[in-house]
């Protein structure tokens, strides 16, 4: 019964299995961190859009506004951008007409929504996590008035 008693390779069975499980974790772990690296791009894009789009004479621009925002997240495949413009009285408020009045005989405000969307595949696939992930992003900006 030495057979039984040698230890003799154990640590080598010990590391293969540790390492093994470090291995997944740092895919994992890697997955990740690229993802929200993807959504924080996809995010800044369609702020940076809204900026762009608030310089006085480019709230009208709303194709040059998209392809703007687009070229703002390079490292991101298919990221695709809406522009809008919107009339009302209090940012996210309701859509107004242009010639409206709000509450206190004031004109409403015109604001730019800019939003972003990407879906981008994980690196691996995991059990019960889709293997493709939704990115979005959103940012609202008053433009200086202009009827």
């Amino acid at each position: 019964m030495k057979i039984l008693r040698d230890e003799t390779g154990s640590a080598l069975v010990e590391f293969a299995a540790i390492l093994s499980v470090m291995v997944l974790l740092l895919l994992g772990l890697s997955d990740y961190t690229s993802e929200i690296l993807w959504d924080m791009q996809v995010q800044n894009a369609a702020i940076a859009g809204a900026e762009y789009g608030a310089v006085p004479g480019n709230e009208s621009n709303l194709t040059g506004i998209q392809s703007y925002t687009v070229a703002l997240a390079p490292y991101v495949k298919g990221v695709t951008a809406t522009a809008t413009n919107v009339w009302a009285c209090t940012p996210g408020g309701t859509s107004v007409a242009s010639t409206s009045l709000c509450t206190g005989n004031v004109t409403p405000n015109k604001y730019l929504i800019v939003k972003t969307s990407a879906t981008v595949n994980r690196m691996m696939a995991y059990p019960g996590i889709p293997a493709t992930a939704n990115l979005k992003g959103s940012a609202t900006i008053r433009v200086p008035w202009t009827q």
